[in-house]
């Protein structure tokens, strides 16, 4: 059953801040020979595995620069009538620079985009086309309806385990939630799919009501009696709508507010009832840019008109946008999401856009307001309890309009810290940097007020060989995170697979034919040094604690010459850090989304069971004769492998399918898997189901729509 929403008064004040994103700009190297040749290296670049103490840069600590490549955004031809003495109050060796007022960041944002604009817009080529936004523009202050369809998720995790006697999204760091496909109080089990959010009771194992959501995918935080439910909708690119429910009785929810936020959802988290969604918002998508192909147009008209529709532009046709849907289906006026003198640059260019976040008090439902923001695109957030860290890495490492040559080396990832405050607020920290490029976000973890790092130093296609760093980053009150510890000289000839920063140690896996997992010591943080290494086939790319001295690994098997073979979970007795064991592996096959989705992975401490997906199609099983993913039955897609940790060994116990979608020929994958007393629940694009955790015999199961809506459709996407 669909029902309209209602509106309910706001609670009090909605506080929002904003501040910076990241580019996880995944760069590839070439990969050399013999993995083995060299031990890691100290910051001084000598052999050992004692790091000393990596010394800060003092370049331009002022914010000026003197090497004359006008990072501002200046105009020294006098060409541009725009220009402006540039950014104002730089902080740091890789600092954030504050604009003072609107003309300052009009200067700089239209000084930057004059040097990247083509005939074909900010874009540079004819295949994109960053036009303008006809919803947001459209729909404010209209009284069109709002769509009455709904969508899929993105982001979720199964923990550790939580009280109650369910399980809850697997998280990176405790009491940081992140948003997700799946969440559950209980007795009701909340799935975000393709079109639209299912509430399922658990008891009767029946939908109880479907929430009306804009057409688009969605993702999910649950705080008790409030669900918010952040949608990407298919209208547009770059718009999020949040929709904030009351869900104290599932079956007749209340929607509370509902906010348009002008950007694209990076992350989605929770702290203390607190939502922080950081977003990125294209600078250039509303400029009304030509292009060669429209009629009296050819290349130079085009690049000319495009030049002069950035010179012309006002700070409006830039900034980040937002309004409210009132009960009735009508809309407020727009309004700007950011003051111009709280936007920020980082040194290095890091793309044209505006990264942001918005801070949702989840008992409240007033509207959103920006506080911060800063110009960079990208998707690498890394949350504690009390900060949000944002890295950026230089958007022209490729030059691709400025001759097509590659930049002489790498570019460093930069970090900057934002402090999370009461009301939520956000207050900039400082900003770091440290060599190549991060895998995601469990390459930062932060200890004790300092961050670690680890990352991947690229085959820069100049003779040096691509090698792992673990550098730690200390905010030394002055507006930088100072480097005070680095080891270098981490699988040399390879690349980061997996990491997982736990207490004092950090655990780093790197892959190219074999699987060193390191043992780094940071308790000494301005001393760090790698103490064991251990070589196996294959890799994990999922790294999980599983008890004193336990480290569970989620990857793929692999012959001597580094061809994969499967799925495959490893256990590694990591309590000797000279000394790292592998005690047990258990062979899967196929491949499994916990590998590249963390949230994926079902980890259930009261008794040791793990569930993670499987598809079997996707990767042969290898030689192993006890092959679990060889037990599906059907086209499906595969289902969930159930295995547990018995002491010290990883033991297979069997699979579960959802066998009424056996036989249509469409893929059906199983994505997320929860205890919920003594049961595992599955659940799909188009189903859940309910299984006893001791027979893994299915008790029941509700199941919605053609398998062919989402199966073959999810397919062919």
């Amino acid at each position: 059953m669909t029902r309209t929403p209602h509106l309910r008064p706001p609670h009090r004040s909605l506080v929002v801040a904003a501040f910076a994103a990241v580019a996880g700009l995944v760069v590839g190297g070439c990969i050399a020979d013999d993995p083995d040749s060299a031990p890691p290296r100290t910051s001084n670049g000598s052999s050992g595995t004692t790091a000393t103490t990596a010394p800060g840069r003092t370049d331009d600590p002022a914010g000026d620069d003197p090497a004359g490549d006008d990072p501002a955004g200046d105009d020294p031809t006098g060409d541009d009538p725009t220009a402006t003495t540039g950014p104002r109050g730089s902080f740091g060796p890789s600092r954030l620079s504050f604009f003072g007022d609107c003309p300052g960041l009009l200067g700089y944002l239209q000084a930057e985009s004059l040097e990247r604009v083509t005939a074909w817009g900010l874009g540079g080529d004819p295949y994109w086309r960053g036009g303008p936004m006809p919803m947001l523009d459209d729909m404010a202050g209209g009284a069109m309806a709002p769509e009455a369809t709904m969508a899929a998720s993105e982001e979720m995790a199964p923990p550790a385990g939580a009280g109650g006697g369910y399980s809850t999204t697997n998280t990176q760091e405790v009491g940081v939630d992140e948003g997700d496909i799946v969440e559950t109080n209980g007795t009701h089990v909340f799935v975000a799919g393709q079109d639209g959010v299912r509430i399922v009771e658990v008891d009767d194992a029946r939908v109880v009501e479907q929430l009306e959501l804009p057409e688009g995918s969605h993702q999910l935080l649950l705080d008790g009696p409030r669900l918010l439910v952040i949608t990407s909708t298919y209208r547009s690119s770059d718009e999020t709508v949040v929709s904030l429910f009351d869900v104290a009785d599932p079956s007749d929810p209340v929607l509370v507010r509902r906010s348009h936020l002008e950007g694209r959802i990076v992350a989605a988290r929770a702290i203390d009832g607190t939502a922080r969604l950081v977003l990125t918002t294209a600078l250039a998508m509303r400029l009304p840019f030509v292009y060669p192909d429209q009629f009296g147009l050819d290349e130079d008209r085009a690049l000319e008109e495009n030049q002069r529709v950035i010179r012309e532009s006002a700070i409006d046709d830039w900034m980040p946008r937002w309004f409210d849907e009132n009960g009735d289906g009508s809309f407020t006026d727009l309004r700007t999401a950011l003051d111009c003198s709280t936007v920020a640059a980082p040194r290095d260019f890091a793309g044209l856009g505006i990264s942001w976040i918005a801070s949702v008090d989840l008992a409240a439902g007033t509207s959103p307001v920006g506080a911060a923001g800063v110009v960079s695109s990208g998707d690498t957030v890394y949350a504690s309890q009390g900060n949000v860290y944002l890295a950026t890495q230089s958007w022209d490492w490729w030059s691709g309009d400025r001759g097509g040559e590659m930049a002489d080396e790498q570019p460093p990832t930069l970090i900057h810290q934002f402090a999370l405050g009461a009301g939520g607020a956000a207050t900039w920290v400082g900003s770091g940097e440290v060599p190549g490029r991060l895998l995601n976000q469990f390459a930062m973890g932060e200890y004790q007020g300092d961050l670690r790092v680890a990352s991947t130093i690229d085959d820069w296609g100049f003779g040096a060989e691509s090698e792992s760093v673990v550098t730690v980053l200390r905010p030394d009150g002055a507006g930088a995170l100072a480097p005070v510890g680095e080891v270098r000289g981490l699988g040399v000839t390879e690349q980061i697979y997996a990491v997982r920063f736990m207490g004092p140690q950090a655990y780093v896996v790197t892959f190219r034919q074999t699987d060193p997992l390191y043992v780094v010591d940071l308790s000494d943080p301005t001393n760090p040094r790698v103490t064991g290494e251990l070589k196996i086939p294959g890799y994990s790319a999922y790294l999980h604690p599983v008890g004193d001295g336990l480290l569970l690994g989620v990857g793929q098997d692999a012959d001597l010459d580094g061809r994969t073979l499967g799925t495959q979970l490893s256990l590694f007795d990591v309590r000797d850090p000279a000394n790292p064991q592998r005690l047990s592996t258990l062979t899967i096959g196929g491949s499994s989304e916990a590998e590249w989705d963390h949230r994926a992975f079902l980890y259930w401490p009261e008794d040791g069971t793990i569930v993670i997906p499987s598809s079997p199609w996707w990767g042969a099983c290898g030689p192993a004769v006890d092959c679990l993913a060889e037990a599906f039955t059907s086209g499906s897609g595969g289902g969930v492998v159930v295995a547990q940790l018995q002491g010290s060994e990883l033991v297979g116990r069997g699979v579960i399918e959802h066998r009424a979608r056996n036989g249509s020929g469409c893929w059906n994958p199983l994505n997320r898997s929860m205890i919920i007393g003594s049961e595992i629940v599955t659940i799909g694009l188009d189903q859940v189901q309910f299984t006893d955790s001791a027979t893994l015999e299915p008790r029941d199961a509700v199941r919605w729509g053609d398998p062919e809506q989402y199966g073959c459709y999810y397919w062919t996407e």
